[in-house]
Formats: structure tokens, C-alpha cells, sequence
């Protein structure tokens, strides 16, 4: 549970900080007005006894109350912490004030009531922060706080059971025997209390329950210390031990300000039976050396009742670890077993060797794919029983080495069919197993997949591409051949015929002049029209031909280029210039990229036009690029003599490619036409034909 927010968290932290360093500062200067040659004269002391002393301890009682009264956070538990810190600062400022001054001096006193009930407090507020701290104490940190408190009680009891009786002798009062016995059993108890929260910690405690440890120590060796002086007539005020009283209470004041939980909390398998055997061993040494008879049995009854509580909670935490134990290996066993069906239904070939090449398992899976009889030994054979030459002599060059060094290796390779049968190629994923206790390489593994389908498949989808490539170059060629044709008659037939029209006009136009001259602009109509024609049948011929067919295809398109687009607009042939493919590929993209120049020129009205030539990974590369208005493809249509937006795609298609227009919105048109290139080694032949009738033909 988080930190609730403080009533006035600016002001009370302030108003911590400030009380806090006050009181360090006030504990170390009454500390070293304690020591041995400090002081001028020996006893009490107005100015540092009783102000500065006093003033110390009102500093302490203050901060401690100040943490409920900001704090909503765990407020019970520190307000009786605070209240058991004023308690024993009000008894120090009483006696300091008042009972100090009366003669005899009154004991027990007002102040003695409070010391006694601030301890009280201070037992009520360890309890609570006991349960707060672990609302759940298991058997183990239980039965450590009980040896830890009967340890306590132990040595408690051995070493003041004299004190206590010089304390409580016949005639002495019944008030003042209740108080002398009252001190040490309220400090038997804290010092109970904190052993149980320090098992409660795994012995393992925070910086909070730390501070508030060693304010409780010191508090009960304050009080021991005081009663055996008492006893024996030899306390004074003044001394070490007023000092070790004050920061002991200061201590206790700064416990509710320290954050923190320390370090994780162990669980009860890390907790160490180190420490409640080392407090056994201290109740069988109290045994041991307490040869006293006066000392009641009570004493050695706590000695034997720790020890016997040490040895049960021995016998409980080995029983719980041959449990857990006990789990981990049904658990390991059951991944185990999951690991192995897992390994078992795979379809692969999964093998594991050791590092000397020597076969220790191999799946059944992998049993059927080389041909292995299921109940045949593997730990007989070896990696090399296994591989084909090639695949012997790349294991050996590649594979082993790689996995040595880098711990894994991935590629293909093929396995021996032990029945004689072709090898099996296989996808390999191999990788080396480290030993789980020394991280040294251990074993080889790897797991090896059948491709045979996949090559196959391969090997057809290759085929298929073959096929299309080559019938491609076929169409193109038979294209091709077909506009030769046409481009020929045309320049042997029509081409010439028009030029002999228009010499014979030439002619006639002399005869004209001089016979009706009023017939001229009729006859030049005539012979304009004439030329007109044979121009248009001129370009005819140009769009009939292919550059590409005679060049590579960066030049073909610098051609289309200069052709088309003229001096009218900018142009440049970018990129890969040096791309080489088929021909048919090579046609095919100088179609589509010419008939795009024509567009543009038509249509963008552009003053600069980028042809692109890249080899990409989807194959080459042809962009068309200007800076004109923007075309909308579905504004264009398809006319007779034009390729047109769809005849283009269509053209695409066909050689297994495709094409791509953006239009930008500021202004200017891409069109991106992609071709596959054929794969290395792939056939480009003409396909088998055979004639079924004339005419008819079966690829």
C-alpha cells in the first residue's frame, strides 16, 4: 500500500527536517560532554544535564509526533510509537525538574511511572509494526522469533538473575520490588518482540526495522545497566550511559521518518538457519557455563526450550526442502516429458550429438527420413552416418566450426537415405547445448526440415518463368517481325508512291503556271496535302520500328527521347544506364516508356522530363517522371495507334510485371513500370513447337 498524501506535506517535512538535525546536533554535544575529561567536575550538571539533556529529549518527542499528525500512512502505528517517545521524554524532563530536586528523592516516582509505561508503548507499537509487516508469518520465521526470544530470555536471566535479587530482598517495598522486577521483564519482552520481527525479516531487516532494533537494545541495556548500578550504589548522572539513553530515544523518534523496505524479502527457502543455530548454540553455552544452583530452574527450562525449538524448526525447514525439492523434480520431470512429445510429434529431423560427433538421439521422425529402424541404437553411429559426401565435407568445413564459434548455424544441406534411397535436402537450424552447470558447449543439436516440396515447387514456379520469358521473347519477336513487315511495305509501297505523286505535281505545277495560272492554289492545296501524308506515314515507319531491338535499352529510350519529346522539352535518361536484359524485356519497356513520352507531350505540358533506369529487388526499373499539370488516368482513353493507360498495364501483365501512376499534388506525373528479370541460368529459348494444322500451333 502506497504513501497516503500528507495533510501539509510542504510545512511537516520541513518541520521534520529542522527537528531532527536540531536533535542530532543536541545528541552529539550532550554525547561528548559524557566522556571521560571533558568535564570540569564529575555529577550533574545544570546547563548540560538539565537543559541541554531536557531540550533533547522535548526535540525528540516533538519530532516523533509530528510524523502521525502530518502522515495519514500507518497513523496508528505511529502515534504509539510517539506516544511511547513523550512518555519517556516527559519522565526525563519530570525528574530533571522535579524529582531531582526532592530530598529524600522519591523512588518509585511520577517519572518512573512514565519510563514504564513509554516501554510499554513501545512494546504495543513493535507488536503492530509486526503485524503490519508481515500479516502473514509463516512456521519457519515463527519458530525463528520464538528461538530468538527465548534466547533473549535466556541470557537475560542468567546474567541478572543476581542484580534482580539484590534488587528484591526481604524488607525491601512492595512498590519499589514491583518496579525493580517491572524494568527488566518490559525489556525482556521488547527485546522478544524485536528478535520476532528480525525473523519475521528473513534476518534479513530493513533500514526502518534496523534503526528501531538498535533503539530497543539500547533502551534495554540502559535499563539493565542502571538497575545493576543502583544495586551495587555506584550510579551518577552525567555518564555515558544518560548519552547512550538520549540517542537510544532518539533512535526510536527517527524510526516512523526512515522510507524504505531495504532489500527484497527472502522467501522461507533463503532464509538461512544460520542465525536460529547460532542462538541455540547460545542457549546450550548458558547451560554449559551456568553452574550456579542459586539461579532458578527457570533459567535452563527457556536454554532447553530454545534449543528444542532450534532443532524443530531444523527438522521443518529440511522437511520443507525435501518437498520443494521434491516438486522441482516432479516439475522438471514434467517438462520433460513435455519437451519430449513435443520433440517426438514433430514432423522434422532433430538429432542430438555430442561434441565428438558421436549420435545420442535422433527423433522418429528423423528415424523415417533416413531410413532408421524405430528400435534401432543411434549411440552407435555418428554425424557423418547420417550426411551425404557434400553434406559430410560442408559439415565439417562450415556447419561444426560455425556452431563451435558462434553457437548456432543456419542452411541447407542433404541427408543419406540408409535404404539406398536419393538424399533428402533439408533446411538446417543447428546449434551447440551448454552444460547447465559449468556453461561449457555440452551437446550438438539440430533440426533438420524436408524441403523436397518446396524445391519442387520451386523447380516449377521456375519452369512456369521460364515459359513465360520465352514465350514473351517470342511474341515480342513475332511483333516485331510483324511491324518490320508492315514498316517495309509501307516504305517500299506507300512511302514511294506518294514521293512519285508529289515529283509528278512538281511538274504539273510548271505546266499549270504557265497554261492556268489561276489553278495554282488548288494544286498546291493538293500537293501540301501530298506531303502532310508522306510525313505522317514517315513517323509511321518510326513508331513501327524498335531502337531496342539494335541497342540497349538506356540508348532505345535516349532515342524515344529525342524523337518524341524533341527540342521542346528538357529531358535526361538517370540511373542504371548499364542495365542489361533480354530482349524481350528490353522491347516491352521501351514501348510502355515511349508511349508515356507521348502522354506527356501531349498532355502534362512539362519543361522537364526525368526517365529513371534502376535494377530494384522486384526486377527493372523504368520511371517516367515531369513537372507538367498532372494526368488523370481515367481521363484517358484507349484510341486507335495509341497504346493508351490500359493497353500499357496490359502490355506490363503480359511480361509479368506491372505499372504504377502518381499524379502529385504539386503538379507533375511518375509513371513507374517494373519488369521481372529472368532468374541467372534461366532458358530464354523459344519453346518446343510442334504444327497441329495449318496455321495452329501446341507450345
Amino acid at each position: 500500500m502506497g504513501e497516503a498524501r500528507p495533510t501539509s506535506p510542504a510545512g511537516g517535512l520541513r518541520a521534520a527536517r529542522i527537528t531532527l538535525t536540531a536533535l542530532l546536533l543536541a545528541v552529539v554535544l550532550f554525547t561528548v560532554s559524557t566522556l571521560p575529561g571533558v568535564r570540569q567536575e564529575p555529577g550533574f550538571d545544570v546547563l548540560l544535564d538539565g537543559w541541554l539533556q531536557g531540550t533533547a529529549y522535548v526535540l525528540a518527542a516533538v519530532a516523533a509526533v509530528l510524523r502521525p499528525a502530518t502522515r495519514q500512512h500507518r497513523r496508528l502505528l505511529w502515534s504509539v510509537l510517539a506516544a511511547a517517545v513523550v512518555l519517556r521524554s516527559a519522565g526525563f524532563v519530570v525528574y530533571l525538574a522535579v524529582v531531582r530536586r526532592m530530598d529524600p528523592v522519591p523512588y518509585p516516582s511520577v517519572a518512573d511511572l512514565c519510563w514504564l509505561a513509554s516501554s510499554a508503548a513501545l512494546l504495543v507499537a513493535v507488536t503492530l509494526l509486526l503485524r503490519v509487516d508481515t500479516p502473514r508469518l509463516s512456521v519457519i520465521r515463527a519458530l525463528d522469533g520464538l528461538v530468538g526470544a527465548l534466547t533473549v530470555a535466556t541470557v537475560v536471566f542468567a546474567l541478572f538473575y543476581d542484580t534482580l535479587v539484590a534488587l528484591t530482598v526481604s524488607g525491601t517495598p512492595t512498590d519499589v520490588v514491583v518496579t525493580n522486577l517491572a524494568y527488566p521483564l518490559v525489556d525482556v519482552a521488547l527485546l522478544m518482540m524485536v528478535a520476532a520481527l528480525l525473523a519475521a525479516s528473513g534476518w534479513w531487516p530493513s533500514p526502518r526495522l534496523l534503526v528501531l532494533g538498535l533503539g530497543v537494545v539500547a533502551l534495554a541495556v540502559v535499563d539493565v545497566v542502571f538497575l545493576y548500578r543502583v544495586a551495587a550504589g555506584t550510579y551518577r548522572p552525567g555518564t555515558p550511559l544518560a548519552a547512550l539513553s538520549l540517542a537510544a530515544t532518539a533512535l526510536i523518534a527517527l524510526t516512523p521518518w526512515i522510507t524504505g523496505r531495504g532489500g527484497r524479502r527472502a522467501s522461507d527457502r533463503e532464509v538461512t538457519l544460520l542465525v536460529p543455530s547460532g542462538l541455540a548454540l547460545v542457549c546450550v553455552i548458558t547451560l554449559v557455563v551456568e553452574p550456579d544452583p542459586a539461579v532458578p530452574v527457570l533459567t535452563p527450562m527457556l536454554a532447553v526450550a530454545g534449543v528444542v525449538v532450534a532443532i524443530v524448526r531444523a527438522f521443518v525447514t529440511l522437511n520443507t526442502d525435501r518437498r520443494s525439492a521434491s516438486l522441482e523434480i516432479a516439475d522438471q520431470q514434467l517438462q520433460l516429458e513435455r519437451f519430449r512429445a513435443l520433440v517426438d510429434a514433430s514432423s522434422d529431423f532433430i538429432a542430438i550429438a555430442g561434441t565428438d560427433g558421436g549420435v545420442v538421439y535422433v527423433n522418429p521422425a528423423g528415424r523415417r527420413i533416413v531410413g532408421l529402424e524405430p528400435d534401432a541404437d543411434v549411440t552407435t553411429t555418428t554425424i557423418a552416418d547420417y550426411l551425404t559426401e557434400e553434406g559430410l565435407r560442408a559439415s565439417l568445413e562450415i556447419e561444426q566450426p560455425a556452431v563451435m564459434t558462434r553457437g548456432h548455424w543456419e542452411g541447407e544441406s542433404t541427408l543419406r537415405d540408409l535404404r539406398g534411397g536419393p538424399p533428402t535436402p533439408v533446411a538446417i537450424a543447428s546449434f551447440v547445448m551448454l552444460h547447465p552447470r559449468t556453461g561449457e558447449p555440452w551437446l550438438l543439436a539440430t533440426v533438420q526440415r524436408d524441403i523436397s516440396e518446396s524445391l519442387e515447387a520451386e523447380r516449377s514456379l521456375q519452369e512456369l518463368a521460364d515459359q513465360r520469358q520465352a514465350l514473351l521473347e517470342r511474341l515480342v519477336q513475332a511483333e516485331e517481325e510483324e511491324r518490320s513487315r508492315i514498316a517495309a511495305d509501307v516504305h517500299d509501297d506507300s512511302v514511294q508512291a506518294l514521293a512519285a505523286v508529289e515529283l509528278r505535281m512538281l511538274l504539273l505545277r510548271r505546266e499549270v503556271e504557265r497554261s492556268a495560272p489561276e489553278l495554282l492554289p488548288t494544286l498546291e492545296g493538293v500537293r501540301e496535302s501530298v506531303s502532310h501524308a508522306t510525313d505522317r506515314l514517315r513517323h509511321l515507319l518510326f513508331d513501327l520500328e524498335s531502337p531496342a531491338q539494335r541497342t540497349d535499352l538506356a540508348n532505345a529510350l535516349a532515342d524515344a527521347a529525342a524523337y518524341v519529346l524533341e527540342d521542346a522539352v528538357r529531358w535526361s535518361v538517370e540511373g542504371d544506364t548499364e542495365v542489361d536484359v533480354p530482349e524481350g524485356i528490353r522491347v516491352t519497356a521501351y514501348r510502355i516508356a515511349r508511349e508515356a513520352m507521348v502522354n506527356v507531350r501531349k498532355h502534362a505540358g512539362a519543361d522537364r522530363v526525368r526517365i529513371g533506369l534502376e535494377r530494384t529487388a522486384r526486377g527493372v526499373e523504368v520511371t517516367v517522371s515531369d513537372d507538367g499539370v498532372g494526368i488523370d488516368p481515367a481521363g484517358l482513353r484507349h484510341r486507335p495507334g495509341h497504346l493508351g493507360i490500359a493497353g500499357m498495364r496490359e502490355r506490363a501483365a503480359i511480361a509479368g510485371g506491372g505499372l504504377e501512376i502518381e499524379s502529385r499534388d504539386e503538379g507533375g506525373t511518375t509513371v513507374r513500370l517494373w519488369l521481372p528479370e529472368p532468374a541467372p541460368g534461366a532458358r530464354t529459348e523459344d519453346p518446343v513447337v510442334t504444327e497441329d494444322a495449318p496455321g495452329r500451333v501446341r507450345r
